[in-house]
């Protein structure tokens, strides 16, 4: 059920409607009754409803006040109603996970919530709840005794709009979970990573394949330059090195990554992060991964196992030799 259809519209309406509850819907002119324009007047209505405002001032100048915009009671109830204010707070809930408190970072459910929900389910903003008796009578107190009628269409409306999200409640809270799912195997999350063994099917894929590109890129250097070769087998030497690039071409290191460097004692540890800073790395999330290498010693341990192990090098060789392979035919 969409939220009412957007009315002709033709000159802005007096300030005095602007300053109390944002940018309304204009009508035709002055005297006269139109329908709330959507999106304006259910958002509009719940920011009146947010901030403790009393329901029976918003009726009063959206309906009947000489400088409101003199919406038919029956246009603004039904406008009404999708602010959810008459939704029971159990049907409304699924939802909340999908708002975000005011100054709090974007999750990803609110950010799906703001792409894909915004003009269909506004009333997820509402951070109140009225009864319906009390709903009755702000209507009956401003309308008479149309007040009855209007609280009728009000229930109405709300139920319709509650059977709805009772009927995809679950298939939201799906969705979410599976949201969440891709949001936690994300490379960016990898630094805090507590064991390797929590590693998701993108972030073992990107752990792997950047432990691969690390050991070859310390193969290289050990055969391609003895006197590199050299250095790279005295831990001393080494470190001192390894300082050198991050503090030349630094990502910024945490306090605790720095003091493992410092701290370190293991040549081929050393060496092992030497080649990882040599790296050049312009894709975000190869960056994320080295970053979570100097960060994070589960993973820098998990990584550098791979480099030991003959046969996951090889068959990661063999994997990203058919990945540029691929590449190339595409390009032909």
């Amino acid at each position: 059920m969409p939220p009412p259809d957007i009315a002709a519209i033709e000159h802005d309406p007096p300030p005095r409607w602007r300053a109390a509850v944002g940018r309304p819907p204009r009508h035709q002119r002055a005297g006269s009754t139109s329908a709330p324009s959507a999106s304006t007047t259910v958002l509009s209505n719940i920011a009146w409803l947010n901030t403790g405002r009393g329901l029976r001032d918003a009726c009063r100048l959206a309906c009947l006040a000489p400088e409101g915009p003199r919406f038919s009671p029956e246009d603004f109830v039904a406008a009404l109603a999708w602010t959810w204010v008459a939704v029971p707070p159990p049907a409304r809930e699924p939802l909340a996970a999908l708002c975000k408190p005011p100054g709090a970072p974007h999750t990803v459910a609110s950010l799906l919530a703001s792409f894909f929900l915004d003009l269909i389910a506004m009333g997820r903003r509402l951070r109140i709840h009225i009864e319906p008796a009390a709903l009755a009578a702000d209507l009956s107190a401003v309308f008479g005794d149309r007040g009855s009628a209007l609280a009728e269409q009000l229930r109405e409306e709300s139920a319709k709009i509650e059977a709805q999200l009772r009927e995809h409640a679950d298939v939201l809270k799906t969705l979410l979970a599976e949201a969440g799912d891709v949001a936690r195997d994300d490379t960016d999350a990898l630094a805090v990573l507590r064991s390797a063994d929590a590693m998701g099917p993108k972030q073992r894929t990107w752990v792997q394949a950047m432990a691969w590109r690390v050991m070859t890129e310390l193969v290289h250097f050990r055969d391609g330059n003895p006197k590199m070769a050299e250095g790279l087998d005295d831990a001393a030497q080494g470190k001192h090195l390894l300082v050198r690039m991050l503090a030349e071409q630094p990502p910024v290191l945490t306090e605790d990554a720095w003091e493992g460097i410092l701290a370190e004692s293991e040549a081929e540890v050393i060496a092992w992060r030497i080649a990882l800073v040599s790296l050049r790395i312009s894709e975000l999330h190869a960056s994320q991964v080295c970053r979570a290498f100097l960060e994070n010693a589960e993973l820098r341990a998990y990584a550098i196992g791979i480099g030991r192990d003959e046969r996951a090098m090889r068959e990661l060789g063999e994997l990203a030799a058919k990945v540029r392979a691929g590449r190339g035919s595409e390009h032909r």
